[in-house]
């Protein structure tokens, strides 16, 4: 569980900037895991990637069927893809030339529209209306053209940290259920061992199944 944390911590202080999250990244890691794991992270190059091998460790060293650990395995793949895609949009922005002409776009059109709008709007007193529709309208479009960058960049402004908070809320709770603490009955089986050292018969893959309380 800690390491399924210690991945998304991780990801979201290599989305993030460092004057914003490096402090607060290094106190969370050395308050929740060990100190040498915590060093091992900080100390990476590529964090995420860090902390992903550290994931894929304790994948490998739970005691359950080869069959079902490649499952996981399969899973824990799907990380490494959502980091691929955030780092190639936090990476490949749109140029800033397209931001700076349609900026520039804007402003032209707006400082030409009182002439567009002289008259229709020549009812008014000296043209007063001119003043509140242009400020409406420039607000809009300056609003949508600000709300377009903002996007090309999302990591600075989602809740990421909320995100971390949840999920390691979450995962610590999954990994406090135990096995027949809701009153229904469980099965273990015993014959996932189908490797046989050398020398050996194979073992048994076909065994029944012992049902514990």
């Amino acid at each position: 569980a800690l390491c399924t944390w210690a991945f998304v911590r991780s990801m979201k202080r290599h989305l993030s900037p460092e004057w914003e999250d490096e402090d607060a990244f290094r106190v969370e890691l050395y308050e929740k895991l060990p100190k040498e794991q915590a060093d091992s992270i900080i100390k990476a190059a590529h964090r995420p990637n860090r902390a992903l091998q550290d994931l894929s460790d304790s994948i490998e060293n739970l005691p359950m069927h080869f069959m079902r650990r490649d499952e996981i395995h399969k899973a824990a793949t799907i990380f490494e893809d959502n980091l691929g895609s955030s780092e190639r949009l936090l990476s490949s922005p749109i140029p800033v030339f397209y931001s700076r002409h349609t900026a520039r776009f804007l402003s032209i059109w707006l400082l030409l529209l009182p002439f567009a709008l002289w008259e229709p709007l020549g009812n008014s007193w000296n043209h007063i209306d001119l003043v509140p529709a242009t400020a409406v309208l420039s607000v809009f479009l300056f609003g949508i053209e600000e709300l377009a960058t903002q996007l090309e960049e999302p990591f600075t402004i989602l809740p990421m940290q909320g995100f971390c908070d949840k999920i390691y809320n979450w995962i610590t709770e999954i990994a406090s259920f135990e096995p027949g603490d809701n009153g229904m009955p469980v099965y273990y089986y015993d014959n996932y061992n189908v490797d046989s050292p050398s020398g050996s018969e194979p073992a048994s893959t076909g065994g029944p199944s012992v049902m514990r309380p």
